[in-house]
């Protein structure tokens, strides 16, 4: 990529932008619902400078981008959007941060360009929503302190909410569905909901909307779900309505972006019932049985559960059901941990996107299901038989479209090796569940002398500076390099982190030749013989092979 074909692919990818989506007088960014990613100023304007001044045919070649090293194009950097971000692991704006000043906005194809040629993040995308000013604002886009009209804008600040679900599998107890999910604060919450319908291939009308106010998982919390209600209860949206007013409504102050907690509830289609009743306070599938202790409700099912076959998943359905059935990393998702090591602004990440879909499969395989489901005692087959098991059995389409979406080598239903779908889902679950949030650059040590355990300590500590995370600690190992130089003999050791160990198959040095014997004699039956000899044979090795 030179200087030359970067300005004029960004500056075309905003004027398709901008066509696409038209500007007028009192909507500058597009209409509503446009789509603007924030990029940091001094970064951007830098590289504006840049390519401005190597724009010319005859300065591409001496650009810079091949003598500055790889990782640093330029001397530009990779792009850094951090220092915009607030604290607490989401993609929440700062306070007032300034527009030109602080930050751009760019059209989300000119975002991918600039990030596929440079790297870095994280990606912060922000939609364009009915403008509603407060009396002593103007336009956060304007350059001048003059008031102007303005229908739609920019919302730079939208809340970031966790979102629990609910379902008849359930039987209305709250599992974890997303965290730090952007809500606008001016936008009908109809919207959130459609978004949230589409990735479940599920039809709206059979979707709701609380806001929690306590433990999503306490019958007890419903005692107060009316709309006149104090603040202190669960209460359900109205999806026509944002949720900031709904708030005013009910008595309660506007909430911190990273402090409110929804529950998305799914209607059960066969019953027509909702899984916390109608109003909220009596759930239609809860346990009745007064035997039946607290502790039980809390207890997660046996995962006798299968996996449907969406035509060659064969390879995704027994990695997930291997994964599922290692106990500290099903006991990791089933009790909700790893929601506090999400790690959403990992440029290497997908911004916890994968680890919250997998905790959804993870979660839906190890749920109770209704006692219909009751497995046999085990029954001795012949060889070659097997028994059919009374158990209940999953459709993963969600998790499949994420894979695709996040990996376009695993979209579409082609065949694919079992290694490579474990290899990218433990090394993005990795990332995305990564505690260390700034990466330091650490210089491999060298041996030196040292005895093997004591450099092969200095090379772990050292990985556990850059990665920290469950997969770490369950997948990974090391393995010993050791490099001899053949004018000294001096020995060189290495301690390697690995998680796959790839073997060559041995190769065979041997082909299968066929033969057909016909006999001379009238009559007689011919027959088939297949023998093994050298790929470097001849014709007498055959033969000699078919005498033995």
């Amino acid at each position: 990529s030179c200087a030359t074909v970067e300005k004029m692919i960004v500056e075309e990818l905003q004027r398709r932008h901008q066509y696409r989506y038209p500007q007028s007088d009192v909507s500058r960014r597009g209409p509503r619902g446009t789509v603007w990613f924030i990029i940091d100023n001094k970064w951007y304007t830098s590289w504006q400078k840049f390519v401005s001044r190597h724009h010319e045919p005859a300065d591409d070649a001496v650009d810079g981008r091949a003598t500055m090293g790889p990782g640093s194009p330029r001397g530009l950097g990779k792009i850094n959007n951090t220092g915009l971000l607030s604290e607490g692991g989401s993609l929440a704006l700062r306070p007032s941060i300034r527009w030109r000043h602080d930050y751009e906005i760019i059209a989300p194809t000119a975002w991918s360009a600039l990030q596929a040629w440079y790297d870095g993040g994280p990606p912060i995308h922000r939609s364009v929503v009915r403008y509603v000013p407060s009396e002593s604002a103007k336009n956060p886009h304007s350059k001048s302190n003059l008031r102007i009209r303005t229908e739609h804008e920019i919302e730079l600040y939208p809340f970031f909410v966790t979102v629990f679900l609910c379902d008849a599998a359930s039987r209305g107890e709250a599992r974890p569905f997303q965290q730090a999910v952007p809500v606008s604060r001016v936008s009908p919450v109809r919207i959130v909901v459609l978004e949230m319908c589409k990735g479940l291939d599920l039809d709206p009308k059979y979707a709701r909307l609380w806001v929690m106010g306590s433990n999503p998982n306490d019958p007890a919390a419903a005692a107060d779900t009316s709309a006149g209600g104090n603040g202190k209860g669960d209460w359900l949206l109205n999806l026509d309505v944002n949720i900031v007013d709904q708030q005013h409504r009910n008595g309660e102050k506007s909430t911190k972006s990273n402090s409110l907690t929804l529950l998305l509830e799914i209607k059960d289609e066969e019953s027509g019932k909702w899984p916390r009743g109608y109003d909220g306070k009596h759930w239609a599938f809860k346990d009745t049985d007064p035997n039946k202790s607290a502790r039980d409700d809390a207890l997660v099912g046996d995962g006798i559960v299968g996996l449907y076959n969406m035509g060659n998943t064969c390879y995704l359905n027994s990695s997930i059901q291997c994964l599922s059935h290692t106990p500290i990393f099903r006991d990791y998702f089933t009790s909700k941990a790893y929601m506090n090591d999400i790690n959403t602004t990992n440029p290497l990440g997908h911004e916890g996107r994968l680890a919250q879909v997998s905790a959804v499969l993870i979660n839906s395989l190890w749920k109770r299901f209704a006692q219909s489901f009751s497995h046999p005692s085990k029954r001795v087959t012949v060889p070659g038989s097997y028994a059919p098991v009374n158990a209940p059995a999953l459709t993963p389409k969600t998790f499949k479209e994420a894979m695709g979406k996040f990996n376009d080598h695993f979209a579409g239903n082609e065949q694919h090796d079992a290694q490579e779908l474990l290899a990218f889902l433990l090394g993005g679950l990795s990332e995305d569940l990564n505690r260390i949030v700034e990466k330091p650059y650490i210089e491999a040590p060298d041996s030196d002398g040292r005895p093997d355990r004591e450099l092969a300590d200095i090379w772990w500590s050292n990985h556990l500076k850059r990665e920290m995370s469950i997969i770490v600690a369950l997948f990974t190992g090391q393995y010993k390099s050791l490099l001899t130089c053949r004018s000294c003999k001096y020995e060189s050791a290495r301690f390697e982190p690995f998680s796959f160990l790839q073997l060559p198959l041995p190769e065979d040095d041997h082909i299968p030749v066929s033969l057909i014997f016909y006999p001379r004699e009238d009559g007689a039956s011919t027959t088939k013989y297949s023998v093994r000899v050298p790929h470097s044979g001849r014709l007498l090795d055959v033969l000699v092979a078919l005498a033995k």
